[in-house]
């Protein structure tokens, strides 16, 4: 298993770190989405938080909505991201609006604990 990330459930969500290194090639976001899909599946749950650190390489637009598209595979997921630092970008926004238009209940934070208390007061449990 590749070390850049974790994947876990904690009592209401479903948790997916991103650690240092991590380079979102598309076979490695294909295992994550699997993960996240079968984890969502087991536990009952649509929220998801993705927290830790954004890539580091801007990504070209065809991979942000292949992402985005990626994300609506799993149906009534509620997805908050929360990054270190973070400062929407156009990729962000890209993003979000891909997800959400297929939808996707998607929003990114830069702090994990606004990002989960946006999950619990909206995504149903």
């Amino acid at each position: 298993m590749d070390k850049s990330y974790e994947i876990e459930f904690r009592n209401d969500h479903l948790h997916v770190e991103l650690r240092e290194g991590y380079r979102p090639t598309r076979e490695l976001q294909d295992e994550i989405w699997k993960q996240v899909r079968a984890g969502c599946e087991e536990n009952k749950t649509r929220r998801v938080l993705v927290e830790g650190v954004m890539p580091e390489s801007e990504r070209p637009p065809a991979d942000v909505v292949r992402a985005g598209l990626k994300a609506a595979e799993i149906p009534d997921l509620w997805l908050a991201f929360s990054f270190d630092d973070f400062v929407p970008t156009e990729t962000t926004e890209l993003y979000e609006t891909i997800a959400t238009s297929h939808g996707v209940r998607a929003k990114f934070f830069d702090d994990p604990t606004t990002a989960l208390n946006w999950l619990r007061a909206n995504a149903p449990s």
